[in-house]
């Protein structure tokens, strides 16, 4: 008796567990393998992904022959090549994909104590490439190059049929990934005089600062029940000055919505 009792109170529980862990809300979407950034192994560059770039040779005019002459001076993963018509060396052109979207929906039945956590992942790739020349050589005697790159990711939601607007924290964009790099010298100055005749000697001095995330997560509050939309937009930056190269990548990017409750008995939960 004690035995049935037993498998009786197991066959009631079960139900009740299956549906304690399959309740809540969860949407996800990916780009998968359709936007996927790789890194060359043998030269270092960056493609295969959402590709934004901007270049310039800062009005420096280098002599090549081959393709190598111009990587030779420019580097490996920049991607230039020499236009034998002119013999000049010259970068490629600028890639436009700067930016992009991902949208998703889910629905909740209740606004009472209900969030949404909101988390866009994506990989991120950053080429910053400078060159200083003596050709670049100013009245100051130096020679400066800089190059930035970077992706800013923001996250909106509306709600379908209007009503009170959730809060979406944190409302500003957040910065994925940036770099910056910049290199000067009066080096060549000095090699036409005497290092030591210079005010503050001969130098080389490189720059680079960096920012990432990769993947954060945002809090949707002030809910009620319906339907909700959210977009994920991305937007990529880059810039530099003298003779450089930026270029971002993106992809894959995933997004994922949860629906969860909040409870503060145990902590404090501050927004």
């Amino acid at each position: 008796m004690k035995k049935l009792l037993l498998i009786l109170a197991v066959a009631v529980l079960t139900p009740a567990l299956a549906s304690a862990q399959s309740s809540g809300n969860f949407t996800y979407g990916t780009s998968g393998n359709s936007t996927n950034c790789v890194l060359n192994k043998n030269n270092g560059a960056i493609g295969g992904g959402a590709l934004c770039s901007a270049n310039s040779l800062g009005g420096v005019t280098f002599a090549c022959t081959t393709d190598a002459d111009c990587t030779s001076i420019l580097g490996s993963n920049s991607g230039a090549t020499c236009n034998t018509t002119l013999g000049q060396c010259v970068f490629p052109t600028p890639q436009t994909n700067c930016g992009g979207n991902f949208y998703s929906g889910i629905k909740t039945s209740s606004g009472n104590g209900n969030v949404f956590v909101i988390r866009p992942s994506m990989v991120i790739g950053l080429l910053t490439d400078v060159n200083v020349s003596s050709k670049q050589v100013t009245t100051t005697g130096t020679a400066s190059s800089s190059a930035l790159a970077g992706v800013d990711v923001t996250v909106t939601v509306g709600k379908q049929g209007g009503g009170s607007q959730p809060n979406v924290i944190p409302n500003f964009g957040v910065t994925y990934d940036a770099r910056f790099v910049q290199i000067s010298t009066n080096l060549f100055a000095g090699l036409s005089a005497n290092c030591t005749s210079a005010t503050n000697g001969c130098f080389i001095s490189f720059a680079e600062s960096t920012v990432s995330a990769h993947s954060f997560d945002w809090i949707v509050t002030n809910l009620s029940s319906g339907n909700y939309g959210i977009t994920l937009n991305w937007a990529s930056t880059v810039i530099g000055s003298g003779t450089f190269e930026s270029l971002t990548c993106v992809g894959p990017v995933n997004l994922t919505v949860q629906q969860n409750k909040i409870f503060s008995q145990n902590s404090v939960n501050s927004f």
